[in-house]
C-alpha cells in the first residue's frame, strides 16, 4: 500500500518544527482499520517518575487501512504505543506493544525503544527513525534480535530488544502490519 507524499512531507516540517517533542508517525498496513493508543507508563512499568512527561495529546485511535496519523509526543516521555484491538488493558497488557523511555535530548542520554510481545503476540510491529537501527517483528517467533518474545521475563538475558537512538527529539515511526 502507498502512503501520501503530503503526509510523509508534513511529518517531516513538523518533526523539524518541533521544539522539545517528538513526532510520531504511525502507519497503517493492515488490511483492516487499527485502533492506536499512547499510554503513559511513568511511575508504573517503568522506574522513571520524577523526571517523566505526561502525554496530554488526543489519542490518535482509529487509522484506517492504508492511511497513516501524526501525533506529537514530550520529551521525556516514558510509555507505549499499541493498536488496542479490544482485548488490551490500558496500557497494553496482553497485546503486541512498542515501547519508549524518551529523554530530555542531550548528548548522554539517548531514547531507547523496543516492541514487547512479552504479554502475547497480537500484532506484527516495526519502529524506525532516521539515523537509527529499524527493529521490525512479525511473528511470536521474530527473536531477541527484534523484540521481547512471548512469556520471557528475563529480558532476553541482556535486554538485547532494547535500541538506543542518538539525542535530541527524534521523530520516530510506528507500521502497523509491516
Amino acid at each position: 500500500m502507498k502512503f501520501s507524499v503530503a503526509a510523509a512531507a508534513t511529518a517531516l516540517v513538523l518533526a523539524s518544527s518541533a521544539s522539545a517533542n517528538h513526532v510520531f508517525t504511525l502507519n497503517n498496513r493492515c488490511g483492516n482499520a487499527v485502533n492506536a493508543v499512547v499510554a503513559d507508563t511513568r511511575c508504573g512499568f517503568s522506574p522513571r517518575c520524577d523526571d517523566a512527561s505526561s502525554f496530554t495529546g488526543a489519542q490518535p485511535g482509529n487509522i484506517a487501512a492504508g492511511t497513516s496519523k501524526t501525533v506529537t509526543i514530550p520529551s521525556n516521555w516514558v510509555g507505549r504505543i499499541f493498536n488496542q484491538n479490544g482485548n488490551c488493558g490500558a496500557k497494553g497488557d496482553g497485546c503486541s506493544m512498542t515501547e519508549f523511555n524518551l529523554d530530555s535530548g542531550n548528548a548522554f542520554t539517548p531514547q531507547s525503544y523496543d516492541i514487547s510481545n512479552i504479554q502475547g503476540f497480537t500484532q506484527s510491529l516495526q519502529i524506525s527513525a532516521p539515523n537509527c537501527a529499524t527493529v521490525t517483528c512479525t511473528n511470536a517467533n521474530c527473536g531477541c534480535a527484534n523484540a521481547f518474545p512471548v512469556g520471557d521475563t528475563t529480558g532476553c538475558g541482556n535486554d538485547s530488544p532494547v535500541r538506543a537512538c542518538g539525542a535530541g527529539d527524534v521523530p520516530f515511526t510506528i507500521t502497523f502490519c509491516p
